[in-house]
């Protein structure tokens, strides 16, 4: 482990299973985090809490659907009692179901505010008395480029992107003075199956690509990796001054 910034540190990643979670889970743990990967697909949490283990880091699984008040406080109980205390959120998990407001159904809609907004909620209220009792800690929301600009036709996802930004920042005022710190990051267009309806919707991959190349100054879509050292630097101690930020990674995108 090279710069071993969060040596000591324990952190909880949701939505771990794959994905930007799955590259989080697995820099942290790089970084010398202990890491709890939650996801509510138990099998995948548990492949990569052994591929982090494989690796030499310290690592468990557990299922949970973020937007279960019970399986939330689980999960945060149960990384307290094997690992003691905790230090990093990052809450992560999420779905992204497609629709203007006239096409979306309640029960689509809901489910997107209950994953998205609700389960964060969820989360940061069961993390934030676990890491007051450590003297502070560090929670990051991933929020979207969709939670700073408007795109088509996902207006559930939209709502709960920028929901997600605010509320990193109403809590950041709330806690700055407790030791944690509290922000957002926005990735824009990240090559993993999470936006396959999306992409389906807009006619396939083949067309994705001359939207990039016309729309997104770099050109090119960006990796998990790429979100998972940005979310590093919020949970370690380079962004100490930094509080209630969301923090844009989209090749540009949102800078037009």
């Amino acid at each position: 482990m090279s710069a071993a910034r969060l040596v000591g540190r324990v952190a909880i990643v949701t939505g771990g299973g794959s994905g930007i979670g799955r590259a989080t889970a697995k820099r942290l743990a790089l970084e010398g985090a202990r890491v709890v990967v939650g996801d509510i697909r138990e099998e995948a949490a548990q492949e990569v809490a052994d591929e982090i283990r494989g690796a030499g880091g310290e690592a468990i699984a557990q299922r949970v659907d973020v937007a279960a008040e019970e399986e939330v406080k689980l999960l945060v109980g149960r990384t307290a009692e094997t690992f003691g205390r905790l230090d990093v959120l990052h809450s992560n998990a999420g779905v992204l179901l497609p629709g203007s407001v006239t096409e979306l159904s309640v029960a689509d809609w809901r489910r997107t505010l209950d994953v998205n907004l609700t389960g964060a909620f969820l989360l940061c209220r069961e993390a934030i008395p676990a890491m007051l009792a450590g003297g502070g800690g560090s929670i990051i929301l991933t929020s979207s480029v969709s939670g700073i600009v408007a795109e088509p036709a996902i207006a559930a996802y939209c709502a709960t992107k920028g929901g997600l930004v605010m509320l990193a920042k109403q809590m950041a005022v709330d806690y700055a003075r407790e030791g944690i710190r509290v922000n957002a990051i926005c990735p824009g267009w990240i090559d993993t199956p999470f936006n396959d309806p999306v992409i389906e919707r807009s006619g396939g991959r083949d067309s994705l690509q001359p939207w990039i190349d016309a729309m997104v100054p770099m050109g090119r879509q960006g990796t998990p990796d790429e979100v998972a050292d940005a979310v590093l630097f919020l949970a370690c101690d380079d962004s100490r001054l930094m509080t209630g930020h969301a923090l844009v990674v989209d090749a540009g995108l949102t800078a037009q």
